[in-house]
């Protein structure tokens, strides 16, 4: 690391740790910023959010948009740290389906599960240390060995860990040790909880607290995946969304570099302002994409019940479309579980779907499977690309 980039740095502090390095502290939160150099650019995003917040309330069943949006946000959020699978692997994985699930489908369906939980999870629990360890924990576990779940899921760090680089000595970027780091966390919870935000804007916390978490990197692994899961849950407990709707890793991807490089220069320098006027023109593009999702779901929704009430007069064949959208695999047995009909008649509510150009039925699967493609596909960026 350039210790010279900090050793002046208004943002933060240099401090001892092994092997005769020295790590970075960040300050604790809030920082100073000139607040007119990002004023457009917090308007835009605030426009932006009030747009989603509208669009989100057309929809007459908000999961048949939040499992897709999760679902893409689990796929480019670990792409950003080399985990790798594609919206089909994910959806066989996420519904037990796949015969034999790569490391990285389970990585990934790990991401998508964390992030569920996590946003029940707030329902009973505030955005605290005890929830991100607890999503954590579920990214991580049974991941296998080298692939972090030797890396203490749901528990703060233990060793002194290292951005951009395999030595300490050749590493970018050496975050907090591990003490250093577990007060930091302990800053960031009381900042994220406190009880008086008057004057305060939501989107800024969620600037703020993004990169003091990543620069805390308070676990062995998995900071970067947690990081932007945090984003998207004070999307909601800042009351900016309704529905977990808000997912930016699809966003961010393509600008890694640049992301990575703000960020840097925001413990080097001091540069908030940089780094505030990217990360909110990154959410204001997240919420524009996350509209046109809504759009092309809803337009498919209705597309889907139009061609199923021409070929049948049964409502369980609606409530199996509905269903897909949840669940774009899926199997005879779920849909007598869900919908309480006889195997037979899931099985013809399939055929008919089929029929229907809705589903497909997987080769070399039993029992046997049906995807719905175009599902699995809605909530990407370039939606005609197969997953």
């Amino acid at each position: 690391m350039k210790y010279e980039d900090f050793e002046n740095s208004p943002g933060g502090i240099l401090v001892p740790t092994i092997h005769g390095e020295r790590a970075f502290v960040p300050n604790p939160l809030p920082p100073e910023f000139d607040m007119g150099e990002i004023a457009l650019e917090l308007a835009n995003a605030m426009a932006a959010i009030g747009e989603l917040r509208g669009a989100c309330r057309r929809l007459p069943n908000p999961y048949i948009l939040i499992r897709p949006l999760q679902r893409l946000e689990a796929q480019t959020s670990s792409a950003m740290e080399g985990t790798y699978t594609t919206a089909d692997e994910l959806v066989l994985t996420e519904a037990g389906f796949s015969k034999e699930p790569k490391s990285d489908a389970r990585e990934v369906a790990n991401y998508s599960r964390a992030l569920a939980w996590a946003v029940q999870e707030l329902d009973k629990l505030p955005l605290s240390n005890r929830l991100i360890r607890g999503a954590h924990e579920r990214l991580l576990t049974g991941v296998g060995q080298g692939r972090g779940q030797d890396k203490r899921p749901g528990q703060f760090k233990s060793d002194q860990n290292m951005i951009g680089g395999f030595r300490l000595d050749t590493a970018r970027f050496i975050p907090a040790p591990p003490k250093e780091a577990e007060n930091a966390m302990f800053e960031l919870e009381k900042y994220l909880n406190r009880s008086h935000k008057e004057g305060a804007s939501p989107l800024l916390d969620m600037a703020f607290a993004h990169y003091q978490f990543e620069t805390i990197h308070p676990f062995a692994d998995g900071n970067g995946r947690i990081g932007r899961m945090l984003i998207s849950l004070m999307a909601l407990t800042e009351k900016l969304l309704e529905m977990p709707v808000l997912y930016m890793s699809p966003d961010l991807e393509s600008r890694k570099d640049e992301y990575i490089d703000l960020m840097y220069r925001v413990s080097s320098k001091g540069a908030w302002e940089e780094w505030i006027r990217f990360f909110l023109k990154v959410l204001e593009l997240s919420c524009n994409r996350a509209v046109s999702t809504i759009d092309r779901v809803i337009e498919l929704q209705k597309d889907y019940h139009d061609r199923a009430t021409a070929i049948s007069r049964s409502n369980n064949i609606l409530s199996v479309i509905d269903m897909l959208f949840e669940n774009p695999a899926i199997n005879a047995k779920m849909i007598v579980e869900n919908i309480g009909v006889t195997d037979a008649t899931a099985r013809n509510l399939l055929q008919q779907l089929e029929d229907a150009n809705i589903v497909g039925e997987l080769a070399h699967y039993y029992p046997a499977i049906w995807v719905a493609p175009e599902i699995v596909s809605a909530s990407s960026p370039n939606p005609d690309e197969p997953g």
